[in-house]
């Protein structure tokens, strides 16, 4: 069910190896001496975030004919490979732009367009004051995990938590194609963005609006893209759920039952 997969991102923690290349941003930072690494860069844990609302999403695609690029139908990888190396064609940048980050002697656009974008940081240009950056903190050739960071460009990341993006097959032959995240907001400026949003009823303001409008487009992008490429592909309506943290907490320790989570999965 949905809920277990929001589970299972809610729970996924980055290795070591991405610990070990955060701390590397550290030693290459200005004047490092003065800085600890978490002052630099680190994972940001869903656990410490401000927000007492958790924000679970999905927006998916179902592909029953994968899209036809330079005389040739893609494969399933091959198609996922493609979003991904361009995901600024499938977003709208009005919103959002992404670069692998370039800070200082650290470049990641090589590994970030090869095929195991593993330890990439992305560095994203958020719509408005606030920006952010990631780390590709699984790779597989089904799917892919951003988990939110501290970095030096940036900063603190608006959000902090697990978007995975992937593929899977279905039992008639078609493939659906999602995004799905599980995060809360990471201070109290953007808490209270959201407050005010429920407070007046103006999603405009919410810094959860903004991340599903993104969303959305990404949705759109795709079911565009493979419409006008030889493919069929059809949007699956939107489900997003905004429980408390402390539910989700309970039912990721056993506490409670995940039915408590939503009626709709």
């Amino acid at each position: 069910s949905l809920i277990m997969q929001w589970l299972e991102i809610a729970k996924f923690t980055p290795g070591q190896s991405i610990i070990d290349k955060l701390n590397t941003y550290t030693a290459s930072y200005p004047d490092h001496g003065d800085y600890t690494v978490s002052d630099v860069a680190n994972i940001q844990q869903i656990d410490n975030a401000y927000s007492k609302a958790v924000n679970l999403d999905y927006f998916a695609v179902t592909v029953s004919t994968l899209p036809v690029v330079n005389g040739s139908t893609l494969g399933p990888q091959q198609f996922l490979n493609y979003i991904r190396t361009n995901i600024n064609s499938f977003t709208d940048q009005s919103l959002s732009t992404f670069s692998p980050l370039q800070w200082g002697s650290i470049n990641d656009t090589n590994l970030w367009n090869s095929g195991n974008p593993y330890g990439a940081v992305v560095a994203i240009d958020i719509q408005g004051p606030e920006n952010g950056s990631v780390v590709t903190s699984l790779s597989s050739p089904t799917r892919w995990i951003f988990t939110t960071i501290r970095d030096p460009k940036y900063g603190s990341h608006p959000v902090s938590g697990n978007r995975e993006f992937g593929y899977s097959v279905n039992p008639n032959g078609s493939y659906t194609f999602y995004t799905k995240g599980v995060d809360r907001l990471t201070g109290g400026l953007e808490t209270f963005a959201q407050f005010m949003s429920n407070q007046t009823n103006t999603t405009a303001l919410s810094p959860f609006t903004k991340a599903d409008n993104l969303w959305k487009s990404f949705q759109n992008k795709i079911t565009e893209y493979v419409n006008q490429n030889g493919g069929s592909a059809t949007k699956l309506d939107p489900v997003f759920d905004r429980p408390d943290w402390e539910k989700v907490l309970d039912v990721i320790n056993g506490i409670k039952s995940p039915s408590i989570l939503s009626n709709d999965c």
